[in-house]
């Protein structure tokens, strides 16, 4: 049984989703202490467990110590398969944050569908990828190396109340393709799609969080087309996402809105994120860096990407990668970003 430490790198619930998820992957048994040792308010929290109990339920494991605040937890994989999951989330946890951990135990699976339906929590969350991030950019690339995901987005949630309705279907391969994200393009144009509560519309604000976006690109040379959603929700809430499908990846930024924040400000922040990614002439933005590079040590062919730098999350996925798998991953500073390889 392999034992991790939560208050290594990055410290937070990145090391308990990514050691479970390959745990069932490998069939290896996992202890993990100090969980989330680094958050203000360390060990489990709703939606930590929440998606510890979706991974011993999917595969038929066993799952010790798990409550709300344990600072450790024993996982022990089974292979006692499940095709579908419900998942009740009561509070506004990121759905996006407990698809992660399944997106990735479904490889375990060896080709066995899966469909997830989750009911509760929020698909844009302050910490964590927005739902229409997940799909129209992390599993954009997943499809590209022949792992295909669908999702539908039934109701969406915002914080403090949450209440999404979401469905997710799996489609594990039995091998996955390497893919080689190392060359840049200039996007020529982008899509945008803003989203508010109705509670919002009379202040317009997916349609301003659209209008602070579209000023930034048209001086770039950059098109637009954009769509405003205003979606029936259990409170007050807004996000948007900007991207753009180059060939193999997407070029995208995201941002959650928040109380007393200017819907102004919310599509500042994401295009920020857009603008840096394309400014390091990068193919892969450093958030989805840290999520599609479990999947690509995970390929029957080595891979290659450029990002704009490398942050704590892949150090930390790194590090994990390499404790369970013999693959090799390295990173190299290049004149405007960094390239990562892994060679397997």
């Amino acid at each position: 049984m392999q034992e991790f430490d939560g208050s290594e790198g990055e410290g937070g619930g990145a090391i308990l989703r990514l050691a479970t998820a390959f745990a069932i992957i490998s069939k290896e048994p996992v202890r993990i202490i100090n969980i989330r040792k680094k958050r203000p308010t360390p060990g489990l929290k709703t939606q930590h467990l929440i998606g510890l109990n979706a991974l011993a339920d999917f595969c038929g494991g066993q799952l010790k110590d798990a409550v709300i605040g344990s600072e450790s937890i024993t996982f022990i994989p089974g292979d006692n398969w499940k095709s579908e999951l419900n998942l009740t989330i009561s509070t506004a946890g990121s759905l996006g944050l407990v698809l992660q951990s399944i997106q990735l135990a479904a490889l375990g699976a060896s080709s066995h569908q899966l469909e997830v339906n989750c009911h509760g929590g929020a698909t844009f969350g302050k910490w964590a990828p927005s739902i229409p991030y997940i799909d129209l950019v992390t599993w954009y690339i997943f499809r590209q190396l022949n792992y295909h995901i669908e999702m539908t987005v039934e109701r969406h949630g915002f914080y403090p109340r949450g209440g999404a309705m979401i469905k997710a279907t799996f489609h594990p391969p039995s091998s996955l393709t390497g893919i080689d994200l190392s060359h840049f393009n200039n996007p020529k144009s982008a899509v945008i799609a803003s989203y508010a509560s109705n509670s919002l519309r009379k202040a317009r604000v997916a349609d301003r969080q659209t209008s602070s976006i579209t000023h930034v690109l048209n001086e770039r040379g950059i098109d637009v087309s954009a769509t405003n959603y205003y979606v029936e929700a259990n409170n007050p809430g807004s996000g948007v996402l900007i991207y753009s499908q180059i060939g193999k990846t997407s070029l995208a930024g995201d941002f959650v809105g928040e109380k007393r924040f200017p819907a102004e400000k919310v599509g500042e922040g994401a295009v920020k994120r857009y603008i840096n990614t394309l400014d390091a002439q990068a193919a892969v933005d450093p958030l989805l860096a840290d999520q599609i590079t479990p999947i690509l040590a995970l390929a029957t062919s080595s891979s290659v990407f450029c990002t704009p730098y490398i942050s704590n999350h892949l150090k930390t996925n790194i590090s994990i990668i390499q404790r369970f798998f013999d693959v090799s991953i390295e990173t190299y500073k290049q004149e405007h970003n960094f390239l990562v390889t892994i060679d397997i």
